[in-house]
């Protein structure tokens, strides 16, 4: 069933019951566990909704409906934004449903997928891509936190895709909340090549 982020929410019984608005991931084995469903004025809460009380959702999965009356709704547990984080950068999201990277969350007391298994790093010389899949160059150095080792980010240097923009060999940031997945031997982004900026002491200008 197809679910489209703020799709429209309606009780079995023909309530409106709201909006979706996050998805909950469970970070160890990667399976969305529960939708949260902005209430508006049916509950005034935000509450969090299973997979499986999804009853219906027409083509687009821009209207979906409940196998929950309005009154069982009320008894699903309410949505603390607090609870949860955003998942770390690489994190491949789950397939089958089109949501954007900054639509998931995870539980904050689960442990990190990242811990759960190894996962592909970042190495100078992997091939880095836009999020359409165009090369934009290799990876020239790594940046980690120093105190935390937690990565910061790493620079790009221009393949053909970013000569045009900025000229061969130059060299361009990017921020760990731009990256969407690491891949053996490849990073992509979650921006397109006209998005990235050339550092400035690379170039003199911004």
């Amino acid at each position: 069933m197809r679910i489209d982020l703020r799709a429209r929410v309606r009780t079995k019984d023909g309530h409106d019951a709201g909006k979706v608005r996050r998805v909950i991931v469970d970070p160890a084995t990667e399976r969305i566990t529960g939708f949260v469903v902005s209430t508006g004025g049916l509950l005034g809460r935000e509450v969090i909704v299973g997979e499986d009380a999804f009853e219906a959702a027409d083509a687009k999965g821009e209207k979906v409906t409940l196998g929950l009356t309005k009154e069982e709704l009320k008894t699903q547990p309410t949505f603390e934004e607090g609870d949860y984080v955003a998942p770390e950068p690489g994190w491949t999201a789950p397939t089958g449903y089109e949501f954007p990277p900054n639509a998931y969350l995870w539980p904050i007391n689960e442990p990190s997928a990242m811990e759960e298994r190894d996962r592909p790093a970042i190495q100078k010389g992997d091939t880095v891509k836009d999020r359409d899949g165009d090369v934009v160059g290799a990876v020239e150095e790594v940046r980690f936190d120093p105190a935390t080792g937690a990565l910061l980010g790493f620079t790009v240097k221009a393949g053909a895709s970013l000569e045009r923009l900025f000229g061969g060999g130059k060299l361009a940031e990017i921020s760990r909340d731009d990256i969407l997945r690491i891949a053996e031997g490849e990073v992509r982004l979650a921006v397109d090549r006209e998005e990235i900026v050339p550092k400035e002491r690379e170039t003199g200008t911004r």
